[in-house]
């Protein structure tokens, strides 16, 4: 692909790649984790709560995103990071699973904080927003084909105070990735408006584009049942299956796999179809892929794991695409923050239902009602799209003879 030969994009995309494989190979092990330590799937299940809770105070992050330079944010994001991940070694029992929550609550906030979204809109034109998101998600899922049953093989061999030490790891070397790109960001502007206001700027965006605002309305109703997914499929796995809670590593590798070609398919289709025509594709495929899985049969239910993993990778690429594209740079944050909590509010709200409701529910009722949201969704997201706004250029669209907004810019190092 022709963006792979941009040498700053190259650094950003290995370097995430590296920090992926060391963040899915130790949060997924958390879940497993948990299992181990309580012998609850309500607490595995609640590892993912924690790693979503963070979205709620997405606005925050994002002003705070808008306000900064994004680069030196990221650096220290990942140092931090680094940190909370080797507090795992103190983990023995049972009663230290606060811990293994924390960490969890760190994971959510890194992947809450829209910084590297928002740096994306000043690194690279707007020709190249598509196929930069597509290559993104394609290598994040990539590793997740290798990465949690690596992750679980490394815990069950040696336990999970190894994976804390490689992931820390992984940070350092995307730290010195990152450090050696060079990019010109939009210099922040100060509006003079108080901070409640311009903190809710990205709502309001949102609610002023129209093709935003219907792809992220969508989003939510479908992510108010997605999060059912978390608990019902280790129920799935036990009692469905009857497989111990490690084949959880092997059903996320599988569903790694779909979201790799997922994230290969994403590009073309927005490409082809738009942002609304390939969303309504991948609440298609989501859906069939929730239907398979309740049949207690093992191909199936893989089959129906990576026709997950394919679906939301189309989904996460429209909306990504859409963000970027019609949205200025210095609101980029603020906009990304407000998409990641109204969604990942209502994925949170469904994973602690998933939680209490575990015990009372069939599994297989939440995996139904997962297909009928993504059925809804399809059909919502195809009825009367709205139009294509006009794209918001940055500094990064300069070399390509687009028209950019009178914005000064101050070069990072």
């Amino acid at each position: 692909m022709r963006l792979l030969r941009n040498t700053r994009f190259r650094r950003l995309l290995i370097g995430e790649t590296l920090s992926s494989f060391g963040d899915s190979a130790m949060y997924l092990s958390l879940a497993i984790w948990a299992k181990d330590l309580t012998g609850s799937d309500a607490a595995a299940g609640m590892i993912f709560l924690f790693l979503t809770v963070p979205a709620l105070g997405a606005p925050l992050m994002g002003y705070v995103v808008d306000r900064v330079n994004r680069k030196p944010l990221l650096m220290w994001l990942y140092g931090g990071m680094a940190l909370l991940v080797l507090s795992l070694l103190t983990v023995r029992t049972a009663d230290q699973l606060w811990i293994l929550y924390l960490v969890a609550l760190g994971y959510g906030f890194l992947f809450a904080t829209p910084a590297r979204n928002a740096l994306l809109k000043d690194l690279l034109p707007s020709t190249d927003a598509v196929e930069a998101r597509s290559l993104l998600i394609t290598a994040r899922e990539s590793v997740r084909i290798v990465s949690p049953a690596i992750g679980a093989g490394v815990y069950v061999a040696w336990g999970g105070g190894v994976l804390a030490v490689l992931d820390a790891l992984t940070f350092g070397v995307a730290i010195l990735l990152l450090a050696s790109i060079r990019v010109t960001e939009t210099r922040p502007i100060s509006s003079g408006e108080g901070f409640r206001t311009q903190a809710a700027a990205g709502f309001r965006h949102v609610h002023q584009v129209p093709l935003l605002f219907h792809l992220v309305l969508t989003m939510i109703g479908y992510m108010l049942f997605a999060g059912l997914l978390e608990s019902a499929s280790f129920a799935a796995i036990d009692e469905g299956l009857g497989q111990a809670a490690a084949f959880f590593g092997v059903s996320a590798s599988v569903q790694g796999a779909g979201s790799v070609l997922g994230g290969l398919l994403a590009g073309p289709l927005v490409r082809r179809l738009g942002e609304s025509g390939s969303s309504g594709v991948g609440y298609a495929v989501v859906a069939t892929g929730m239907g398979l899985c309740v049949t207690g049969e093992l191909p199936l239910f893989l089959a129906g794991v990576a026709l997950n993993g394919i679906g939301m990778p189309i989904l996460a690429v429209a909306l990504g695409t859409a963000t970027h594209l019609y949205t200025p740079s210095r609101m980029q944050g603020r906009v990304n923050a407000a998409v990641t909590m109204v969604t990942n509010g209502g994925q949170a709200l469904s994973i602690a239902a998933g939680a209490a409701l575990i015990g009372l529910v069939d599994y297989r009722v939440m995996y139904v009602l997962m297909a009928l949201a993504a059925v809804t969704g399809a059909v919502v997201v195809l009825f009367r799209p709205p139009p294509v706004p006009d794209v918001v250029p940055s500094v990064a669209d300069e070399d390509t003879g687009q028209p950019v907004a009178d914005d000064a810019s101050e070069p990072t190092r």
